[in-house]
């Protein structure tokens, strides 16, 4: 299976933030958004990953993804979290990013996802938000705050409804930079059949390579964020994985 590394751009009100346990933290050095998604590309980049993290749309993050799209020349796949019905999917898909993520507002709703995805098939993937727990990993609202649900159960639900991807992050290492969550990669992979994007804690290429080892499981790609804002990975080296 091909493995793709996925720099990743996150925005509220198109301003860029990074997440630490889902919660939003600016970037202390103002940076423009498109000038991070072009210099991505500019290093190689094949795949762009863009999170407009707020839970209400905001026309501001909806026009930002639309001018990136407009101004890349690389594949976009976006989650707007608050994506959470017809009007704001159909919104989302708008921007012409190549794919888009359905997050944990819209799986509060499984049958409405299952709809969803039959109707756009390859174009929609699933972003799950996971906080392992006695009683097993569960699904949490966005910014961690709410259970949404058992995780394996929404992965077979996602599964019979021929959902093309699922994102994998583990709340408690997304930006954090203390290490992916490997077991629990390893645990919905062995489950589904679903390809599946890991992200959170990914610090160094020592890291990178232990998620890429995972492909003969069916990891397809990493997600990696402030790794390379901070500059403990660097992308031209990550995309030589």
């Amino acid at each position: 299976m091909p493995f793709t590394v996925f720099p990743a751009l996150h925005i509220d009100q198109g301003q860029v933030v990074h997440l630490v346990e889902d919660q939003p933290v600016r970037e202390v050095v103002q940076i423009d958004a498109l000038e991070v998604a072009l210099r991505f590309q500019a290093q190689g980049a094949r795949w762009l990953h863009i999170v407009a993290v707020s839970e209400h749309a905001h026309d501001l993050d909806y026009e930002l993804v639309e001018r990136i799209v407009s101004a890349l020349g690389i594949g976009v796949q976006a989650l707007f979290c608050s994506v959470a019905d017809q009007d704001t999917l159909q919104r989302a898909l708008s921007t012409r990013c190549a794919r888009l993520n359905l997050g944990s507002a819209a799986l509060t709703d499984l049958d409405w996802c299952a709809k969803a995805i039959a109707e756009h098939g390859d174009r929609l993937g699933v972003s799950t938000l996971v906080c392992p727990t006695p009683r097993g990993p569960r699904v949490v609202a966005d910014g961690g705050t709410g259970d949404v649900g058992d995780l394996g159960e929404i992965i077979d639900r996602l599964e019979h409804a021929g959902c093309a991807r699922v994102l994998v992050t583990d709340i408690r290492k997304e930006g954090t930079l203390a290490g992916p969550n490997l077991e629990l990669i390893k645990e919905v992979c062995a489950r589904t059949a679903i390809p599946v994007l890991a992200a959170g804690g990914i610090r160094h290429m020592e890291d990178l390579r232990d998620v890429a080892a995972l492909a003969s499981h069916g990891v397809a790609g990493a997600v990696i964020g402030r790794a390379l804002y901070t500059g403990t990975l660097v992308l031209p080296q990550a995309l030589a994985i």
